[in-house]
Order: C-alpha cells, then sequence, then structure tokens
C-alpha cells in the first residue's frame, strides 16, 4: 500500500513543498519551521555533526591518498555529499527570510487557480514533483542505509571469524582513539549513521525544494494558458461567455500584471538559487567520477553501495534539469497557446495586447545558473564532464 501523498487524490493545500518540508523539517532547517530554542538547539547539533563529519572524512581521505588510493577514495566519494548538504543548509538557513517570502506567495497565486481545468492541472503537476522528490529521498536513504549495513557486515564478519575487528563506522572518519573501541563504539557508529541521514536530508531536501517551485511555476503559467485560451475564445463559439470588449481589455490587464509577478518571482528565485545549483553540479560530477572509479577498484559487495550512490546522484541531476525544463516549455507554450485562438476577432486594442503577450512568451523563460541554463540537454554535458574526471583518475592510478 503507497502512501496517500503519493496519489492525485490528496489535497493540493496539504501537498504543497510536503517532501522538502518533511525532510529539512527532520533536521530543524525548513525556512517556514518554528523558531523554538528547542528546535534551534537541534539544528545547531545536527550542523555540528556534519560540519565535524565532512572534516573526519577529508583528514581520513587525505592521510590514506599517498597510503592506500583505494581507501581514501572511499572516503573522499561521500565527503563531496557531505560538503554539499552542508552548503546547501548554510543557503537555506541564510535566505530562510527571502525563501519563506516565495513559498508564502507561490502558495498564494497557486491557491487562486481553483477552476476544475486548473485543479486537475495542480494535481498532476503536484503528484509528479511529490513523487519524483519522493523516489529521489528514498534513494538518498537506501545509500546512507546501505553504507551502514557495509561496515556492520565488515565488523560481523570479523568478530565471527575470530579476527581483530576493525571498528569500522559506516563513514570512513578520522576519530580519537577512545572513540573507536569498547565501549564508547556503538555511540561513534551511530554518529556517522546520523551524520550520513544529515547528508541526504540536506542534499536531497535542497534538490525537491528546487523541483517542487520549478513545478509549481509551471502550474502558474499553465493557468495562465487556461485564462487566456477561455477569454480569447470566438465569441460566437459554442460554450464561450461572450465577454464584451472592455471586460476583455480588463481581464487582459489582470493575466498581464499576473504574468510579470510571475516572471519576477521567478527571477528572485533563479537568481537566488544560482550558486546553489552549479556548487552541486560540479560538486555532482565529481561524485559520480568517483562512484564509477571506485565501482571499477572494488571487487565485494561495495560495489553495489556505489552504484546506488551513482543513480541518487544522477536522480538529483535529473530532477534539476527536468525541473529548468519544465519552466521553459510551460512558458513558451503560452505564446503558441494564445495563436491556437481566434484573438484576431476582438477589437484592435485587445489584438495589441495580445500580440505584446505573444511576443513577450516567445522569450522563454529560464532558470539561469552561472555558465548554462538548466535543461535536460546540459544533462548530457554534465555525464560527458564526468565521462572525463574517470578517465583522468584512471590514468593516474
Amino acid at each position: 500500500m503507497l502512501p496517500k501523498f503519493l496519489f492525485q487524490s490528496y489535497p493540493t493545500e496539504k501537498g504543497l513543498f510536503l517532501i522538502p518540508k518533511f525532510t529539512l523539517q527532520v533536521i530543524g532547517f525548513y525556512p517556514e519551521h518554528g523558531k523554538s530554542t528547542r528546535i534551534q538547539a537541534w539544528a545547531i547539533f545536527n550542523m555540528v555533526v556534519l560540519i565535524y563529519g565532512c572534516y573526519a572524512e577529508f583528514a581520513y581521505g587525505l592521510h590514506y591518498l599517498p597510503i592506500d588510493a583505494i581507501r581514501a577514495l572511499d572516503a573522499l566519494c561521500p565527503v563531496a555529499s557531505s560538503i554539499m548538504s552542508a552548503f546547501k543548509i548554510s543557503f537555506i538557513w541564510w535566505h530562510r527570510v527571502e525563501l519563506e517570502r516565495l513559498i508564502k506567495r507561490v502558495g498564494e497565486l497557486i491557491a487562486e487557480q481553483n477552476n476544475p481545468r486548473k485543479l486537475a492541472c495542480k494535481r498532476s503537476y503536484f503528484t509528479i514533483a511529490t513523487r519524483l522528490s519522493a523516489s529521489v529521498i528514498f534513494c538518498g536513504f537506501c545509500t546512507s542505509t546501505l553504507y551502514t549495513i557495509r561496515a556492520g557486515i565488515v565488523n560481523y564478519l570479523s568478530y565471527w571469524r575470530g579476527e581483530i575487528i576493525p571498528y569500522e563506522t559506516p563513514f570512513k572518519m578520522i576519530f580519537p582513539y577512545p572513540l573507536l573501541s569498547m565501549p564508547l563504539f556503538p555511540f561513534t557508529f551511530t554518529l556517522s549513521h546520523w551524520h550520513g541521514y544529515i547528508t541526504v536530508a540536506g542534499c536531497t531536501g535542497a534538490d525537491c525544494f528546487f523541483l517542487c517551485f520549478c513545478f509549481y511555476f509551471g502550474t502558474l503559467l499553465k493557468a495562465l494558458q487556461y485564462d487566456l485560451q477561455e477569454l480569447l475564445d470566438d465569441v460566437d463559439s459554442e460554450g464561450s461567455k461572450n465577454y464584451a470588449e472592455c471586460e476583455i481589455e480588463e481581464s487582459l490587464k489582470h493575466i498581464v500584471a499576473r504574468h510579470n509577478e510571475i516572471i519576477d518571482l521567478l527571477k528572485k528565485f533563479s537568481t537566488l538559487m544560482s550558486g546553489l545549483t552549479l556548487g552541486h553540479f560540479v560538486t555532482s560530477s565529481v561524485i559520480i567520477g568517483t562512484c564509477v572509479v571506485d565501482m571499477l577498484l572494488f571487487s565485494d559487495y561495495g560495489i553495489f553501495v556505489y552504484v546506488v550512490h551513482t543513480m541518487t546522484v544522477f536522480s538529483e541531476l535529473f530532477l534539476y534539469c527536468l525541473g529548468g525544463t519544465v519552466v521553459i516549455e510551460c512558458s513558451s507554450q503560452i505564446a503558441t497557446t494564445i495563436y491556437c485562438t481566434k484573438w484576431y476577432t476582438h477589437n484592435l486594442r485587445v489584438q495589441k495586447m495580445v500580440l505584446l503577450i505573444m511576443i513577450r512568451s516567445q522569450r522563454s523563460l529560464v532558470v539561469k545558473v552561472p555558465f548554462f541554463a538548466l535543461s535536460l540537454p546540459t544533462l548530457t554535458s554534465i555525464l560527458r564532464f564526468s565521462g572525463s574526471l574517470i578517465a583522468l583518475v584512471q590514468s593516474m592510478i
């Protein structure tokens, strides 16, 4: 039995930012979350664990790099995700006021689109965003859990064979010696395990946040299409509401104002997320390349861990590119939708207004980041860059 929120029957007002809200609230960093002392203390604790984990993993990898390259890569691969997660969480906290305003305004605009046709579109887009977000969270959870299971198997097999227990933690980190021996080792193991879940919550929470915003902007742009299509219908067509020309002019003014507000909100969102998105794409390329190299070097069940890790990182990249594509397509479809109506049957003033809307809509809205725009074709460029990294690392080992 699948959860109710994965179906279109789930109320849209409850489904707004459902997955990123849940994920970021778990670690205390959702922008609209309460500001109680308990929540702030929990958020600080999680950030301290994450930052120390980043340091410990990175130090471990650098220490073993000249000694054992395979062991070093085993530590350096997940540390890239940990560092990116710390950056994303810090970004969300730093820009929490701006993000809270965006969340509130986008939610208000979406709540206004409530006729049957728009509601069906909302349910469809909300469901897709929720399902994709849930799948990425699930992949991230599985990845972190597999690292823990792998470490547990190594420790148990050594104990079962009567060998010296290596006291492996889920993620290879440098700890003080007392923490890597009994009776404190279970605490260290649990802390390392929780560090992995914080990394997953920070990374995937921010990624799903981005995806949901893109799909909600797509919903608002689709609602504009429906309003324009209904408004500019031929006055003699069946089902037309026979608007007076003056009413059409006033309605067009409101639609233009709404379109401009959506454009402004999207520009603010794009500017706000540009640095974070660029950092994610760079680190994801490095992680994919490192994971593939680790898969080529490992010969035991560790390969499966890196297969799942690679799939998770790739799915995150796919979410970013898909979100950008949705915005591009929904914005460019406005001009096509208007052109297919009988807009030329209206008076000259209405025709001029419609032509201006068409001209504006032909310049597709794009979620821009430095050096490129987010779209599915961009994904192939990222994969090519990862392939270059794989070839480079292989030549060095």
